[in-house]
């Protein structure tokens, strides 16, 4: 797994947009400033608690799986992971709720056309999609894993698969909402999802939330359709 610690991928966020026009006031900019610092803060502090469960998660995995196919218990499985993803699952539907409560006048459907325009990426914009990157790699990314190991425990995914579905859904609903507030930022977490293997995963969020329809807003459904 990457790691989520590396310094943030600059080169590919200042990249994103060359435009030349910007037509928000500077009232506006200073709102959608403040609004990514503290979308930031929230999706930051979803980090700092779900990282260790997810490296749990995939620890408890990986230790049951090294082990000989007669020693492996899936009920001990079950036991030890249950728990965390209920945890992780938790803590992003507060995330979630605190994410969609970050816009307390509901200026969301003015918000989400006035920010399809494209504008060079401002620092704090930076900062939430990287942000937003980790939590696709650590949670999104964990769960597509996690899938794929379980498929040796099937009993072990009778009961943690539907719980890997529901962690995905609170997930999904934190880039939705996040993209409709600040739909500039969607593109900033494609880009540093692009070189980390997790491009289907976003892409179907992407779709399950109708964000597509955001993508070709901004032009980037050339992006959505692959490189």
């Amino acid at each position: 797994m990457a790691d989520v610690h590396a310094q943030p991928q600059h080169d590919n966020l200042d990249a994103v947009s060359n435009a030349s026009t910007d037509s928000r006031t500077d009232e506006q900019k200073e709102q959608d400033r403040q609004l990514a610092e503290r979308l930031s803060a929230l999706i930051e502090s979803a980090n700092s608690k779900c990282t260790p469960l997810c490296k749990m998660i995939r620890k408890h995995i990986e230790n049951m799986e090294a082990r000989k196919e007669e020693d492996r218990d899936e009920a001990e499985l079950v036991q030890n992971v249950r728990p965390l993803l209920q945890q992780a699952e938790q803590i992003l539907n507060e995330t979630n709720g605190a994410v969609r409560g970050a816009d307390p006048d509901n200026r969301l459907s003015n918000k989400a056309t006035r920010n399809m325009q494209d504008h060079k990426a401002t620092p704090e914009e930076q900062r939430l999609a990287e942000a937003l990157k980790v939590l696709m790699q650590e949670v999104g990314g964990t769960i597509e894993w996690a899938r794929d190991k379980l498929d040796s425990f099937p009993k072990a995914k009778r009961d943690l698969g539907p719980m890997l579905d529901a962690l995905g859904q609170p997930l999904t609903q934190i880039i939705g909402g996040v993209a409709l507030l600040l739909a500039g930022v969607l593109n900033l977490v494609g880009r540093l999802l692009s070189g980390l293997g997790l491009d289907s995963l976003f892409k179907g969020i992407v779709s399950a939330t109708g964000l597509d329809k955001l993508y070709r807003g901004l032009g980037l459904d050339k992006w959505m359709k692959g490189k």
